[in-house]
C-alpha cells in the first residue's frame, strides 16, 4: 500500500515539474518524506505494539476499525464516534487503525484511553498474533477498499457499515460495487445509516439493520452555557436573527436557497461554518450578500461555541441521490444544543418530531419565521432533548452490538469466512 502511494506521489511530482508548480512540488516532497519517516518508524514498531497491547486483549471482545479517516481530523465522524462508544462498553478493547494521511502521526501505537488505541495500519499484519486470547475479534469497516483487512486481520466476525451511496466515495467504479455486494453477503451484520440504504441492502445482506447517525450529547448539550465564539458573536450582533449551518460546504448544499432567503430577509444573518469542500461555495456567489458570512472549519470541540449564536439551525441540502440517503450527524448535535431545526425534506430528517422541513423558498421563509418565534418554547425544547437522548452514539453502539450478538434464525445459518480468510499469515 505504501509503495503504491509513493509511486503515485512520484508520478505527480513529475507532472508538477513539467508545469513548474514549485509550491505543490515542495508539498509533495514533504508528504513523501513524512511517509518514509513513518514507514521506517513502523518497521521498528512491532516491539512497541507488543508492549502496549500485552495482556489487554485477554478474555475481551476486540473491535478493530480499518483505516478511513485520521483520528485527529477537525470534525469527528461516525468511525471515530463509534470507536469511542464501543470502547466504553464493558470488557471491550478497540483498535482504531490509522494510515496517517495528514493529521495523525502514529509511529506504532498511541493510547487514547484504557480501552481505545490508535495503531499504525502498517502494523496490522502483526495483530492476529498479538490478540490471541481475546474472547473474540470483530472487524468493522465502512469502505470497500478495506476489504483486504478482513483477510489480514482474520476476525471472528465482521460488521460492514453501509453509510452512504457508493458514488460519494473516491475511486467509485464497478469493482467497488462488486466488493460492496460481496461484503454484504459475507458480513455477519450490515449496518445501514439511512432507510433508503437499508431497503437496498435487504436483498443481498445476510442480516441488515437500520442504524442512523447520532450525536455527542455530552459535548453539545453544554452549548447553552458555552461562551460564544467572538467572531461569530460579533457578526451575529449586527442582525436581528442568526440562521446557522456548520459542516462541509459542497455541491449538495443549496446555495440558491440561501441566497434567495438572504435577499428576502436582509436583517437575518446566514452564518456558514465549514470547509469549502469542492470550491462550490466561492463559485456560488452567495458570499456576495452582506448578510451571508463564512467562517472556515473549526476544531470539533469548539463547534458548540459557534452553535451558541444560532437562533435557528439549518441543513439546507438539495435533494439528490446522495442526500436522499444521508443521515446528518449535525442533526442530532443541533438537537442536543436545543436549537430549532429547519431542513430540506431529506427522508432521514422527516423521522423526527423536533425537526421542521421545507419544500420551497417561500416555505423556508414561512417555517423559519415560525421557528424563530418559538425558539424559547419549552415544549419544543423538551422534544429536542428527548430525541437527542434517543440518538446518542452510546445508543447506536448498543443497538449494533445487540444485533451482532442476537443469534441468526435457523433459516439463516451462519456462514464461515472463505478458506482464504483463514490462511496463516507469517509471524514476521
Amino acid at each position: 500500500m505504501l509503495f503504491s502511494q509513493i509511486y503515485r506521489t512520484l508520478r505527480r511530482l513529475g507532472s508538477h515539474l513539467l508545469h513548474a508548480r514549485f509550491s505543490l512540488l515542495a508539498r509533495e516532497l514533504r508528504a513523501l518524506g513524512r511517509r518514509f519517516s513513518l514507514m521506517l518508524q513502523a518497521l521498528g514498531g512491532r516491539a512497541e505494539l507488543r508492549r502496549s497491547l500485552a495482556g489487554l486483549a485477554k478474555g475481551r471482545r476486540v473491535i478493530l476499525l480499518p483505516p478511513t479517516l485520521d483520528w485527529n481530523i477537525p470534525l469527528f465522524q461516525r468511525p471515530q464516534q463509534l470507536a469511542r462508544a464501543y470502547s466504553q462498553k464493558e470488557n471491550t478493547l478497540v483498535l482504531y487503525l490509522t494510515a496517517n494521511h495528514a493529521q495523525d502521526h502514529v509511529a506504532a501505537v498511541e493510547r487514547v484511553s484504557d480501552s481505545l488505541f490508535l495503531v499504525n495500519a502498517l502494523l496490522a499484519r502483526f495483530l492476529p498474533t498479538l490478540l490471541r486470547g481475546a474472547a473474540e475479534t470483530v472487524v468493522s469497516l465502512s469502505w470497500t477498499v478495506n476489504r483486504r483487512y478482513v483477510e489480514l486481520l482474520r476476525p471472528d466476525r465482521l460488521i460492514y457499515e453501509y453509510i452512504d451511496e457508493l458514488e460519494i466515495f473516491d475511486g467509485y467504479d464497478e469493482k467497488m460495487r462488486r466488493d460492496h455486494l460481496s461484503l454484504m453477503r459475507q458480513a455477519d451484520l450490515t449496518v445501514c445509516t439511512a432507510a433508503r440504504l437499508y431497503e437496498q441492502a435487504r436483498a443481498s445482506a445476510r442480516r441488515a439493520i437500520l442504524s442512523p447517525n447520532a450525536g455527542d450529547y455530552a459535548l453539545f448539550s453544554r452549548t447553552p452555557e458555552t461562551p460564544p465564539a467572538p467572531e461569530a458573536a460579533a457578526a451575529s450582533a449586527e442582525y436581528r436573527f442568526t440562521l446557522g449551518y456548520y459542516g462541509a460546504l459542497a455541491e449538495w448544499f443549496d446555495y440558491d436557497l440561501v441566497a434567495a432567503a438572504a435577499d428576502a430577509r436582509p436583517d437575518w444573518l446566514f452564518l456558514l461554518v465549514g470547509m469549502d469542500y469542492d470550491g462550490s461555495l466561492r463559485r456560488s456567489g452567495v458570499l456576495e450578500r452582506h448578510n451571508v458570512r463564512w467562517i472556515p472549519p473549526q476544531p470539533y470541540a469548539l463547534l458548540p461555541s459557534y452553535l451558541r449564536v444560532f437562533d435557528l439551525a439549518l441543513i439546507p441540502f438539495v435533494l439528490n441521490n446522495v442526500t436522499l440517503s444521508t443521515s446528518p450527524v449535525k442533526l442530532f448535535e443541533y438537537m442536543a444544543a436545543l436549537k430549532p431545526i429547519l431542513c430540506s425534506r431529506m427522508p432521514e430528517c422527516l423521522r423526527y418530531a423536533s425537526v421542521e422541513t421545507y419544500g420551497s423558498t417561500a416555505d423556508f421563509l414561512a417555517k423559519a419565521e415560525a421557528l424563530l418565534a418559538r425558539r424559547e418554547d419549552a415544549a419544543l425544547k423538551e422534544t429536542l432533548k428527548k430525541e437527542a437522548l434517543e440518538n446518542t452514539w452510546k445508543e447506536r453502539a448498543d443497538e449494533i452490538l445487540r444485533a451482532l450478538d442476537t443469534p441468526m434464525p435457523a433459516a439463516e445459518p451462519t456462514r464461515p469466512f472463505p478458506a482464504q480468510m483463514k490462511k496463516a499469515i507469517p509471524d514476521g
